[in-house]
């Protein structure tokens, strides 16, 4: 009897423990789902209250000096440091910011305000004028490496969507720009064509496709620019294994001027005979047509030759001197320009763009912002294709009826 009523003893113990312990795992898991319940209904509340107002993430991207831009720059530069930095003043970069500032604003969001304007079309310009990469333009303006390439690729871009048409064009004065020619020795002229390469890095997979005579891989320019420098057409991205009169025969302004429609009105002169259109000048390696020109070079018989000669070279320098200033301006044209292919045309568009701007409002390029290395590729032998043929006897007539007039109207050089 007493060894069972000790192990009753035990089992009402056990089975007490075990309802004792039971109450008490289910005490836990009520205060679990209460807790559980709590904790969703807070986080309901904090989404409302974020929904409501603005609270600034303390940690969105690591926290970076952007002193130098925001109380440097535009506290404390003038339009001659200006110029250094960006190649324009401050108005002008002003001006370019409310050209662009519909294409380029991004709406503020909960979590940080986006880059200004301002400082997207600063890092683009400064990336262009210094040739500098985008690791050097995040230490610069105090952003991530990723941004600075986005604003800079943005902005180019928009450059070349809101600008190309109006300020890449020779527009209405046409009068002007033939004036202008005439000042420097070479009456109805409106333009002057020449190329020059711009080297890149070798697109992968087959870097042997832009790869030029000098053996580095770069796409041509090919640029025609008007008495004061200005572009008023280009040519951009093909391969630099071409020569300048491939280019030049595939061309808008070729089949342009051949149609007569370059050029508004395209008014002419009728000397002795010979209908002259508006005149285009160029070097050697361009093929003659009625309305290109080109010296006579070893071919000039007469003073009347020699003469004209002359008065190409003189005029035909401007856009030498254009392209001098345009990579001067933007040393990423000077040196390997480090963007992937399919924005190389874009890049070289906006440095176009903004180095007509700056023609056009008169920036003079700074001491230091000397003439680069220029690119130098030989040229090859000026081989007269059968396509050229048909133009050949018709730009010698013109040539000769020209020179003639030139000479025999004190347009002696």
């Amino acid at each position: 009897m007493h060894l069972h009523a000790a192990y009753l003893r035990r089992v009402l113990r056990r089975r007490k423990h075990y309802v004792m312990f039971r109450e008490e795992m289910s005490h836990r898991q009520k205060r679990r789902q209460m807790l559980a319940s709590r904790r969703r209904r807070f986080q309901r509340e904090l989404w409302l209250a974020l929904a409501e107002e603005h609270v600034p993430r303390k940690c969105w991207v690591t926290a970076k000096s952007q002193d130098w831009w925001d109380r440097i720059v535009l506290c404390t530069w003038d339009d001659e440091e200006w110029i250094e930095c960006f190649r324009m003043t401050r108005a002008t970069f002003e001006y370019l910011v409310r050209i662009l500032r519909p294409r380029l604003e991004r709406q503020k969001t909960k979590f940080r305000d986006p880059i200004t304007v301002e400082k997207r079309v600063a890092v683009a310009i400064w990336c262009l004028a210094t040739g500098s990469c985008y690791r050097q333009a995040k230490d610069q303006f105090g952003i991530g490496v990723s941004t600075a390439g986005t604003a800079f690729l943005e902005v180019c871009y928009a450059l070349e969507a809101e600008l190309l048409c109006k300020t890449v064009c020779l527009g209405t004065a046409v009068g002007t720009v033939m004036d202008g020619f005439s000042a420097l020795g070479f009456p109805h002229c409106v333009g002057a064509i020449d190329g020059s390469h711009i080297p890149i890095c070798a697109p992968g997979g087959s870097p042997e496709q832009y790869g030029n005579r000098k053996k580095f891989s770069s796409i041509l320019l090919q640029g025609t620019v008007d008495h004061r420098g200005r572009f008023i057409d280009t040519e951009i991205g093909w391969s630099g294994k071409n020569h300048d009169a491939f280019v030049f025969r595939n061309s808008a302004i070729c089949a342009a001027m051949d149609a007569g429609t370059f050029v508004p009105g395209n008014p002419c002169l009728h000397l002795d005979g010979v209908t002259v259109p508006p005149i285009v000048i160029s070097d050697g390696a361009y093929p003659i047509r009625r309305w290109l020109m080109k010296a006579y070079g070893t071919h000039a018989e007469t003073e009347a030759h020699r003469n004209f000669d002359r008065a190409l070279s003189r005029a035909r320098n401007v856009v030498e001197r254009s392209f001098g200033r345009l990579k001067s301006r933007f040393r990423c044209l000077a040196t390997r320009l480090n963007c992937r292919e399919e924005n190389v045309v874009t890049v070289v568009s906006a440095c176009v763009i903004l180095h007509n701007i700056c023609e056009e409002r008169g920036h003079q390029l700074l001491g230091d912002c000397g003439d680069p290395r220029p690119v130098m590729v030989p040229p090859e032998e000026d081989a007269v294709l059968e396509q050229d043929r048909s133009h050949l006897e018709e730009g010698k007539i013109v040539r000769d009826a020209l020179s003639k007039f030139m000479y025999n109207n004190n347009s002696r050089i």
